[in-house]
């Protein structure tokens, strides 16, 4: 099984977990919140695995205070 977003919960700079997802479910807004009330995290980021092998990885800092 292939996966296409990787999300990373941080707090205090330091991995809490992280969640992987299949091309279909890219996580939303609700699902950073959900994730962000069940761990404390203080930062997300959402990992892209892109189709185009030159830019493997996309990496999004999701801004927390405005979901």
């Amino acid at each position: 099984m292939l996966y296409k977003y990787h999300v990373v919960l941080l707090k205090d700079d330091v991995i809490i977990t992280d969640k992987y997802y299949k091309a279909d479910e890219k996580p939303d807004n609700d699902e950073y919140k959900k994730l962000i009330s069940q761990t404390g995290a203080d930062e997300v980021v959402l990992n892209t695995i892109d189709d185009d092998p030159l830019n493997s990885i996309i990496k999004e800092t999701i801004d927390i205070e405005n979901l």
